[in-house]
């Protein structure tokens, strides 16, 4: 890590206030993993609002939000009226609505996530606030993802993502460009608009920001004020990664693509031909699962935790069933197999 440059930021936090925030749809299933594995990072408040759910995911949300694990709120978006023409995206009224609460008011440093994308820890960290304080709290710290394909994962498990997961992108870009999508933690700071995957800063204040990547060298220069959501990754992982697991299981992306993305808009083939990601051997994240599944039991002690986990689960199959007998599940396996979508 290269020594940061001297500059007249706020004073370093002694225990920084971490808020991750998120909107969902019908993630029942995968939602306690999430939950745990933010827990474990070191994440002070979690923020979810939810929309339009019907696989149990709000009751699971209510139940921790009960349990004081998370804050759960209904996405304006159900109350806002919409414009047939151009109707309102859950995420962007969510992102909207959260600048107004409190919890983010309060928070030091904010994490924009989904439920499916899990950061990853390189360099002997445990949690966001012991990078950060190894990084003497930037303003941002933007890391690459690392994406995970479904490979020959074909059915639908309850059990955690990261243990089913293991092949994705490289995880050391080498000779030839690679443009990934990237994320960010962002100080509460007036000089940033916090946004989904990086900040929006002004010209006028864009070379004041400390902002870093994830092998904790200067973010460049020439991105801080375009909206880009992605940039060439070589030589920006060596300290945390994100990986995102946008496809899970083909059984579970069935269920996806019926869903449609959280911006609005569907998931075609092409959304899946480039996510299916198989080049690397990944299993960064399997030292870490004895623990993570520890977390899962502690919040499944709660014995009505558990049964609507377990009823969010049995409705997801459901929906599997039912979406397997359509066209869709043929082409699906049909790309999988690497067979023509019309044979």
């Amino acid at each position: 890590i290269r020594d940061s440059p001297t500059h007249d930021a706020e004073p370093a936090l002694p225990d920084p206030t971490l808020l991750t925030f998120t909107a969902m749809k019908n993630e029942g299933p995968f939602v306690l993993e999430w939950v745990a594995w933010q827990r474990l990072i070191g994440v002070d408040r979690i923020v979810v609002l939810s929309n339009d759910c019907d696989d149990g995911t709000d009751d699971i949300l209510d139940q921790l939000d009960r349990m004081g694990v998370v804050s759960h709120l209904p996405n304006p978006c159900e109350l806002l009226p919409s414009d047939p023409g151009e109707p309102m995206k859950p995420q962007t009224a969510a992102f909207a609505y959260g600048r107004r609460l409190r919890e983010w008011r309060d928070a030091d440093y904010i994490f924009l996530s989904d439920v499916d994308e899990f950061p990853c820890l390189r360099a002997g960290d445990t949690t966001f606030k012991t990078l950060l304080r190894r990084l003497d709290y930037p303003d941002v710290l933007t890391f690459c993802e690392t994406i995970f394909g479904t490979g020959d994962v074909i059915g639908f498990k309850d059990k955690p993502l990261t243990a089913q997961f293991t092949k994705s992108t490289s995880l050391a870009p080498g000779k030839w460009k690679s443009r990934r999508g990237f994320k960010s933690i962002c100080r509460n700071d007036p000089r940033l608009v916090i946004r989904n995957h990086r900040p929006k800063v002004s010209r006028k204040h864009a070379a004041d920001i400390r902002w870093l990547d994830g092998s904790g060298r200067d973010f460049p220069t020439d991105l801080r004020t375009r909206l880009q959501k992605g940039t060439d990754a070589r030589g920006m992982f060596d300290l945390i990664t994100l990986n995102h697991y946008a496809l899970r299981s083909l059984e579970s992306y069935l269920v996806k693509a019926a869903r449609g993305q959280p911006m609005g808009g569907t998931i075609d083939h092409k959304y899946f031909r480039q996510r299916n990601q198989l080049r690397t051997d990944n299993r960064e994240m399997l030292p870490h699962l004895p623990r993570l599944e520890e977390e899962i039991a502690k919040l499944k002690r709660d014995p009505r935790l558990a049964e609507l986990h377990a009823k969010s689960v049995e409705s997801h199959r459901a929906q599997i069933a039912k979406l397997k007998k359509t066209p869709l599940y043929r082409d699906l396996m049909a790309l999988v197999q690497g067979t023509p979508l019309d044979a």
